[in-house]
């Protein structure tokens, strides 16, 4: 799976699906949904999200979808 999401990420950018999102609760980034897609091999939608640093606040953001 993690190959079929890179191959839709733009330079530059980092997709993760919405496992990796949910697992990353609590740390340092923002996630942004870019939205779903079938991938190959799989039988169900698979959602992408966006990574970022997250802002240099001092404060832990939420995750958002």
């Amino acid at each position: 799976m993690a190959s079929r999401i890179c191959d839709r990420a733009q330079p530059g950018q980092v997709l993760v699906s919405d496992v990796v999102r949910q697992l990353c609760a609590g740390k340092t980034f923002e996630f942004t949904s870019t939205g779903e897609a079938n991938l190959k091999g799989f039988d169900e939608a698979v959602t992408f999200h966006e990574v970022r640093p997250a802002a240099a606040s001092g404060s832990t953001p939420p995750v958002s979808s």
